[in-house]
């Protein structure tokens, strides 16, 4: 593949010293794409970024969940409107769409887009398949139960594709706060949304009400429509080294459980795509997760036992047990 045919849509806010090198890492490995960073960040207004284009797009209604602890905003909006603007500007074949706090470490998972043509005309939704992260694209079947909820942390593949992924209509005040008594409020998550959206403009059917609706018919229509439309690969199939550690699989190994591994979306694409595939008989990925939890589970057991020496004290209790737990993750 032509480099000089690939635009980079680096999108999401301004972290600074992490955003440069974002840059860096896709002009090291893409000197020749088209560089685009968009935004609704104001604060990257006077930097001098390494771009072909800057991109500041205005702020989009966010919506936040006060009530909600430990509940971060609803950025979906900025998101769509974000990289939307950016994929506008992009007059390249290909695009990839990338966060702005994730560096790219290779460009070797550019083997892996002709690599599982075989789709189900019936749910093919893109001209071709995109490239999409393991993490976070939900099984529905699994303990969450998120049904049509591909990961959005990075996309690869035709810009006429990702433009028609991402040219919907904004989330609105009423499904940002569908139900006030639900653990979360919003009707859909952001990936959800997005592609849910996606498939209703494109006429295709979503039979998911809100968030955790994984009825049968959800199950499995998520199912045919990831095995026909998308390719799942881990971080490292990806080239993706995320700047923070709440992205650590070894640190937050619960956050992946209910994750696709690409070996489980090889399950479904042999299933619903192509029966003469051969499955690789051992999934690494799921078995280090595996791992990952028990040792999690072990750890934060012991730094529950430390952390008692604040039993009468619960705020300083919990704050000591994560203060501990993290040590020993990063540590042990």
């Amino acid at each position: 593949m032509n480099y000089a045919e690939i635009s980079i849509i680096i999108q999401g806010g301004y972290f600074e010293g992490i955003t440069e090198k974002v840059i860096a890492s896709a002009k090291k490995y893409f000197p020749a794409a088209t560089l685009i960073f968009s935004t609704t960040d104001k604060r990257a207004e006077n930097k001098n970024f390494a771009v072909d284009e800057l991109i500041i797009s205005p702020e989009p209604e966010v919506f936040s969940y006060p009530d909600l602890i430990g509940e971060k905003d609803n950025n979906v909006n900025r998101q769509i409107v974000s990289t939307f603007a950016g994929l506008q500007k992009a007059k390249t074949k290909y695009a990839l769409k990338l966060r702005s706090d994730f560096r790219l470490t290779g460009a070797d998972f550019l083997q892996y887009f002709e690599k599982f043509p075989a789709s189900e005309k019936d749910y093919q939704v893109f001209s071709h398949k995109i490239l999409a992260c393991c993490y976070f694209s939900r099984n529905p079947l699994s303990e969450l139960s998120f049904p049509f909820h591909p990961s959005d942390l990075a996309f690869f593949g035709l810009t006429e594709d990702l433009l028609k992924l991402f040219d919907i209509e904004l989330m609105s005040k009423t499904q940002a706060y569908y139900n006030k008594k639900a653990k979360h409020w919003n009707q859909y998550f952001p990936e959800q949304y997005i592609f849910i959206n996606c498939l209703k403009k494109q006429g295709f059917a979503a039979d998911c009400e809100f968030y955790d609706d994984a009825n049968e018919k959800a199950i499995l229509q998520t199912e045919r429509y990831f095995a026909s439309n998308f390719i799942f690969l881990d971080f490292e199939q990806f080239n993706l080294k995320p700047a923070k550690d709440t992205f650590s699989l070894k640190k937050y190994p619960r956050n992946f459980a209910s994750c696709y591994t690409h070996n489980e979306w090889l399950a479904l694409y042999k299933k619903y795509a192509d029966s003469k595939i051969v499955l690789p008989t051992k999934d690494e990925a799921r078995e280090f997760l595996k791992h990952s939890e028990k040792r999690y589970k072990k750890l934060r057991r012991i730094a529950n036992i430390f952390a008692l020496i604040y039993f009468f004290n619960k705020q300083k209790r919990k704050k000591l047990r994560k203060k501990l737990l993290d040590f020993f993750l990063l540590h042990t």
